[in-house]
């Protein structure tokens, strides 16, 4: 071998040295550029394949029940039918309870939570907060007849009025408005309880005590200082349990009576007994509509997107 084929092997070897030390550096910080990418967007490329999924599940379902209730015809027939003066009625209805059971599971909530948080000694707060809060950790249907067991003409209480005296015979209670809404009361006051627990935890209890050296009185004290600080948690409850309670379907099955037909029982018998899946879908739209606008009026409050965001 000569010494030119010797010194063209060293100018190759160096030649290829050189491009691997060029291409490497490139090659490494490609790499790690890819590594701190992922890094970065790990949480969102985990969390994207759920999230998707929860969209498409909620999302589908109300594009396939506005198409169902405009028809291959595109037409507002079952949107006028739905207004009509007897679903209208029935609709008002449904939205009236909602109203007057969340207005009363948040003035009952109020001295409960009270209690809890500013007089309940510390080391039995979570006792007393677990014991209000009981039924949810019950059967939504179990609850509801819970009270037929109370409220029947042979029940707990009948039998303890006709016991001490009160009564003389058993009286009707159960399956009417009283009963159901005892019922929607028992079963929803503990998310009332729980979303203003929050606020009233945070409020300062010296508030209270300056109002009162100020000569406050106690309904003066509780419009003044405890209601404007601890107001959106009371919001939160309500928009928490106020469309459940608008579109509840057992409660009034189980416990209302005959005359207490909601919403959701108009839907159900629509889709169910006389097959107008069209009108059904249209109602359920209208009341979907109503409850959305009201949590949207809700939200734009930041207070109470403060005291969602807990939750």
């Amino acid at each position: 071998m000569s010494t030119t084929d010797i010194g063209d092997d060293d100018s190759d070897t160096n030649n290829n040295s050189a491009g691997s030390e060029t291409t490497s550096p490139v090659s490494t910080r490609h790499s790690d550029q890819t590594s701190q990418w992922y890094d970065r967007n790990r949480s969102e490329l985990i969390a994207s394949g759920p999230t998707a999924l929860a969209i498409i599940l909620g999302v589908v379902p109300l594009i396939l029940l506005f198409i169902e209730s405009i028809g291959p015809s595109l037409t507002i027939a079952n949107y006028a039918t739905a207004m009509e003066p007897l679903y209208r009625q029935t609709l008002i209805y449904s939205l009236g309870i909602g109203v007057v059971v969340t207005a009363t599971c948040i003035t009952i909530a109020y001295p409960v939570t009270y209690w809890l948080t500013q007089r309940c000694p510390r080391r039995y707060r979570l006792l007393g907060l677990l014991s209000v809060t009981l039924p949810l950790w019950l059967n939504y249907v179990v609850l509801n007849y819970t009270w037929v067991w109370i409220l029947a003409r042979g029940g707990l209480l009948n039998t303890v009025l006709t016991g001490v005296g009160i009564i003389s015979t058993p009286t009707e209670m159960l399956y009417t408005e009283v009963s159901m809404f005892l019922g929607f009361v028992y079963i929803y006051l503990p998310y009332v309880i729980l979303t203003l627990f929050v606020s009233m935890e945070q409020f300062d209890y010296r508030l209270i005590e300056v109002a009162r050296d100020l000569g406050a009185t106690n309904i003066r004290v509780l419009w003044d200082v405890v209601i404007p600080q601890t107001y959106s948690g009371a919001l939160a409850g309500a928009l928490i349990v106020y469309a459940r309670i608008a579109g509840a379907y057992a409660t009034p099955e189980i416990l209302g009576g005959p005359g207490d037909v909601m919403i959701a029982t108009l839907i159900v018998d629509a889709f169910q007994t006389y097959f107008e899946y069209g009108f059904a879908a249209a109602l359920s739209f209208i009341f979907l509509t109503i409850v959305v606008a009201g949590i949207l009026l809700g939200v734009s409050i930041p207070q109470i997107r403060t005291e969602l965001r807990q939750w």
